[in-house]
């Protein structure tokens, strides 16, 4: 489907760091199969950073339609190790900037209809 990060832009553009890996059509429904890029994270409880990846999982976020139909972006995240000795927070999951909230599962363009 052509340049898959200039789509990118236009159907997420405040999404920092986040890569497209595909888009397809089905019955009306476009589908955004996506991933993180970003190295390292700040744990939210100390601030520590880290690069240790603990596991990776699937998110699936509804998304503001486009050309009348349904959007739907399949996320790959993943969790990290905090590795701070003082920290309560073992691991935490990774947010795309612009796109996820935690336990949302839909992206900022539905929530603003």
């Amino acid at each position: 489907m052509g340049n898959l990060s200039a789509l990118k832009e236009m159907l997420f553009p405040d999404a920092v760091g986040m890569v497209l890996d595909r888009l397809t059509e089905m019955d009306g429904m476009v589908v955004a199969e996506a991933h993180s890029a970003v190295p390292e994270l700040i744990c939210p409880d100390c601030a520590t950073v880290s690069r240790r990846v603990h596991s990776r999982y699937g998110r699936r976020l509804a998304e503001y339609p486009v050309g009348g139909g349904q959007v739907v972006v399949k996320l790959g995240v993943r969790r990290f190790f905090c590795d701070a000795a003082g920290c309560g927070r073992r691991t935490f999951v990774e947010q795309v900037e612009g796109l996820t909230t935690r336990y949302a599962r839909a992206g900022p363009g539905v929530k603003t209809l």
